[in-house]
């Protein structure tokens, strides 16, 4: 709840630091007092508004609110209490624990647990909310309902992560195939080539020796007749009784030199130089396209894996589709089975929320549960109707009149904690109907810290605390009340600024009625 909030320098007021409380607070005066001021400052702290003061401070505890984990790291231990802080300078900045923040993260936190109502345009009447709050209620009587509730979102949730699969593989399918085909051709090609590292350069020094054959051969054979001749150097050897070892050691490497490219020039005989040259092309090839033999060789075995990839996402989508088929089975048949127990429900459910809604005097409540596509609460769809009337076509009192009636329900069959600020809710109602919006918020203000301002006189006698906002010369302020001035000012509010005896006897004898000393 809010403890305290500080404005200064706003429209109305120099400096107001007022504290508050639980319960039910409401705020009134004469026209032109500065009530709007005040609730436009107080719903800048939601970010509803934008700040109308150089600074607005607000300090909530933390004993009824949940606050967001993220902000839980912000917190010192033992602390009771944030403090949100509007500056308005140079610019407008914001903080939260006095540390800067943004307009959006204070919105976002204060969503969390609070609420306005003044105008429609909400989603506490769409059928979502209200199908929500139908499901509390069955869950109140029947356990097995929330239990069929959460394995239809469970598997609602694993059906869109299928179905996003399979829409992917369906998208990917036509590349698929193509990507397949060009796998499968390079493969083939590659394979049929099927090159070997090194192999490339062994064959071009091959090429080159091919090209030479008949020279090599021809020089073979003059070597050979030089070295039939070289028997006169056996006889200069001999004559001068010298050795030259490193001469005849050279003659050995030489003959076997020539006996090896002898034996290659044989080898040569049984090659096929058109065969050979092609089998260079085909391997120049795999080089400009890939840029070596063990690239090549690299993007073969790639080629292999995506195949085997493609292969499998065929499979997979068989596999996809089983489980879609399986979920949505499983879905349809809890959808069912959750459908069956709201129409079940309905009419329990109807006569309870239209007791609500007969105080708060709005026409006659009609529940329609309606199927739609599958989703992840099922099939049903639930809308309400007063009278004959759609949500829809209902003038903003009674929007706001039903939202407060089916708040009313929800937080009784869920309690929880929050602000709800009303910005004259009760603005041309008649007296009964002022009565029971009154009435309802009373009840509300067990979970809500309610702030609102009010022109009529039911809601101040049923506030815990009444706060008068009024002029004090040129400016505003604010001031709780004691009981004699709430007397004085819910009399005034009943006959004018001539407050009559009448008025004060009716203001005493309604708040001693409501549990109010006078």
């Amino acid at each position: 709840m809010i403890r305290r909030i500080l404005i200064n320098n706003s429209p109305a007021f120099k400096l107001l630091e007022l504290e508050l409380f639980k319960g039910f607070n409401v705020f009134s005066g004469s026209s032109g007092s500065g009530k709007s001021v005040f609730m436009e400052s107080l719903l800048a702290i939601f970010g509803i508004k934008d700040s109308n003061a150089d600074l607005i401070e607000a300090n909530i505890t933390l004993d009824s609110v949940q606050i967001p984990p993220e902000i839980e790291g912000l917190l010192e231990e033992g602390d009771d209490e944030i403090v949100l802080s509007i500056l308005r300078k140079d610019k407008v900045r914001y903080f939260l624990n006095h540390q800067s923040s943004s307009k959006k993260r204070l919105s976002e936190l204060v969503s969390g647990f609070g609420k306005h109502i003044s105008a429609k345009g909400d989603e506490d009447l769409k059928p979502a909310n209200v199908l929500r709050i139908l499901d509390n209620f069955i869950a109140t009587r029947d356990l097995a309902h929330t239990r069929t509730l959460t394995e239809c979102r469970q598997k609602f949730a694993s059906l869109q992560e299928v179905t996003r699969k399979l829409n992917e593989l369906n998208t990917q399918e036509s590349q698929i195939a193509t990507l397949r085909e060009i796998a499968e051709f390079e493969i083939t090609k590659i394979e049929s080539i099927a090159p070997k590292e090194g192999e490339y350069e062994e064959l071009l020094e091959l090429k080159k020796t091919l090209s030479r054959q008949e020279k090599i051969a021809q020089e073979i054979e003059n070597v050979r007749t030089t070295l039939q001749n070289l028997g006169c150097v056996d006889s200069f050897l001999g004559l001068v009784d010298e050795q030259c070892p490193m001469f005849f050691e050279g003659l050995s490497e030489l003959e076997a030199l020539i006996e090896s490219k002898e034996q290659q020039l044989h080898s040569l005989e049984d090659i096929n130089p058109e065969s050979l040259l092609n089998r260079i092309g085909d391997l120049s090839e795999l080089l400009r396209k890939y840029g070596s033999i063990e690239a090549a060789l690299t993007h073969l075995a790639t080629q292999k894996q995506k195949l085997a990839q493609y292969e499998s996402m065929a499979f997979d989508k068989q596999e996809l589709e089983k489980s879609q088929a399986h979920l949505q089975s499983e879905l349809e048949s809890l959808a069912q089975e959750l459908h069956k127990n709201r129409v079940e429900s309905k009419g329990i459910f109807e006569k309870e929320l239209g007791a609500i809604m007969q105080e708060l005097r709005l026409k006659e409540l009609h529940i329609e549960i309606d199927t739609k596509p599958l989703d992840s609460s099922g099939i049903s769809m639930c809308n309400l109707m007063l009278g004959s009337s759609a949500i829809g076509t209902l003038s903003a009192g009674e929007y706001n009149r039903a939202r407060l009636g089916l708040m009313c329900l929800d937080v009784s069959i869920s309690p929880r904690a929050g602000l709800l600020v009303l910005d004259e809710i009760d603005a041309n109602l008649s007296g009964e109907e002022s009565e029971g919006v009154a009435k309802i918020l009373k009840k509300l203000s067990t979970s809500y810290q309610i702030f609102a301002i009010s022109h009529q006189p039911h809601m101040p006698t049923l506030a815990d605390h009444h706060y008068l906002v009024y002029k004090n010369g040129a400016l505003s302020d604010v001031r709780l009340l004691d009981t004699q001035g709430r007397v004085e000012e819910i009399a005034r509010m009943i006959s004018g600024a001539q407050v009559t005896k009448e008025a004060l006897e009716f203001a005493k004898g309604v708040l001693a009625k409501n549990g109010i000393k006078v």
